[in-house]
């Protein structure tokens, strides 16, 4: 799970900023909606609301830039950009300025903090710290232009990996591909454990259906397709099952020009689709057999239900990390609060799955879903840097209070504010013309 997040001069957030997901010593309600790791309570939940551009969304592919950069720099070569470099711009000099992003979490019951800050063309810090038995111990230190500082905990290959690693590669990434033993856990927490989701758009959601299409195909009988099936059948749907079905090529004409290899590829890629299954009935309205629809044919909520639903699915069964954007996308208010609650609940969640994302769906401020701590706003000052404050930090806040009203009449701060002058001048100017 993941402890906290802090970053700096990253998109839209200029100064320092730090999401904790542990539990609030003050006051913020008495739901059960954290897990104990290592004798420390996290939210299994986090939520960030505000207004658009607002900076929540940057927070959240911070994530993501840090991710890319473990999993990806290795592969570096000499002279290549950091890509997710992307420092704050709205004021001078911050672009002369390393990106820094800190994450802390937990890797089975041993605590990580893993630090970088990295400029457009290198690595300028990158440390990795742990807790054996609870006690702070440093895994390696590097610092641009020195040699890079070993603790005695750190196994595995040193000097060499050392020696390999270019400027813009990470140590963490030259390592783990070297397999470096005090490495790869570390490594493959990122690959493996922290699935992130900037957003969810018509691409995203037509790789998972492929995906899903595949894995239903292969496994019909596995506990991911009968549970998948119970989510989807469970929500008002009107869906009976899905299932995957291979795709008939025979109607289909490849362009005569299409290269084999290309023809082989988009037959492997969409090898099989997903179909969904309806109550047929007949002109007496009488149940009268069974009728299957292709995907596309299913409405958007539906078909965005399906991506998030298996997404979501596959956290719960392996203990995953999801960070996700937009969570609400096309989904009914009480379908989002009850996927959300699957990741409170013991029964579905047994594993210690975690689940971060933004919204603008303010019904979800609710006292019986979330926790006042669990709950970050986000709103940008007047200087256009992002700002974050936890729910339960806020003074004078009552416990009781209708968070969802509040928001909305921006009593918290973090929602859109609507300066209409200039457009409704622009209007009459364009009448009067």
């Amino acid at each position: 799970m993941i402890k906290s997040i802090e970053v700096r001069n990253f998109r839209s957030i200029k100064d320092k900023v730090v999401l904790d997901f542990s539990k609030s010593n003050r006051k913020k309600g008495n739901l059960a909606n954290y897990r104990s790791v290592s004798s420390i309570s996290i939210a299994s939940t986090a939520v960030i609301y505000g207004a658009n551009a607002s900076g929540k969304s940057n927070l959240l592919k911070a994530f993501k830039a840090l991710t890319y950069l473990i999993l990806h720099s290795a592969k570096f070569t000499p002279g290549d950009t950091l890509g997710p470099y992307e420092p704050f711009k709205l004021s001078k000099n911050e672009d002369k300025h390393p990106c820094f992003i800190e994450l802390e979490f937990f890797l089975d019951q041993t605590r990580y903090i893993y630090t970088l800050a990295y400029s457009k063309e290198s690595i300028e810090q990158e440390t990795l710290q742990y807790f054996p038995n609870g006690r702070e111990a440093t895994l390696y230190n590097r610092i641009k232009g020195r040699d890079i500082h070993f603790g005695d905990y750190f196994i595995g290959e040193k000097k060499i990996i050392e020696k390999i690693t270019l400027p813009n590669q990470l140590f963490l990434s030259k390592a783990a591909e070297n397999n470096a033993e005090s490495i790869l856990p570390v490594f493959n927490f990122f690959k493996n454990n922290l699935k992130i989701y900037p957003f969810l758009n018509k691409y995203n959601e037509s790789s998972l259906e492929r995906f899903y299409a595949k894995r239903l195909a292969d496994e019909p009988d596995s506990a991911f397709a009968k549970k998948l099936n119970a989510l989807i059948c469970a929500l008002d749907t009107g869906i009976l099952s899905i299932s995957a079905k291979e795709t008939d090529w025979k109607d289909l004409k490849f362009p005569d020009n299409l290269p084999e290899s290309l023809r082989q590829k988009i037959q492997e890629d969409f090898k099989y689709k997903i179909k969904t299954t309806h109550e047929f009935f007949d002109e007496n309205n009488q149940k009268s057999g069974l009728v299957d629809f292709d995907i596309e044919e299913e409405s958007t909520g539906t078909r965005s239900l399906l991506s998030l639903g298996g997404i979501i699915i596959d956290a719960l069964e392996k203990g995953l990390i999801l960070v996700i954007d937009e969570f609400e996308k096309n989904l009914h208010p009480l379908i989002t609060s009850y996927l959300i609650k699957l990741f409170h609940e013991k029964l579905f969640n047994p594993k210690g799955a975690q689940l971060i994302f933004a919204t603008h769906d303010a019904t979800q401020l609710d006292e019986d879903l979330f926790n006042r701590d669990q709950i970050w706003l986000t709103q940008k000052n007047e200087f256009g840097a992002t700002e974050f404050v936890r729910c339960s930090s806020i003074n004078g806040l009552r416990l009781h209070a209708p968070l969802d009203k509040w928001y909305l009449t921006g009593r918290l701060g973090g929602t859109a504010i609507i300066n209409d002058t200039d457009f409704v001048m622009a209007l009459q100017e364009e009448g009067i013309e």
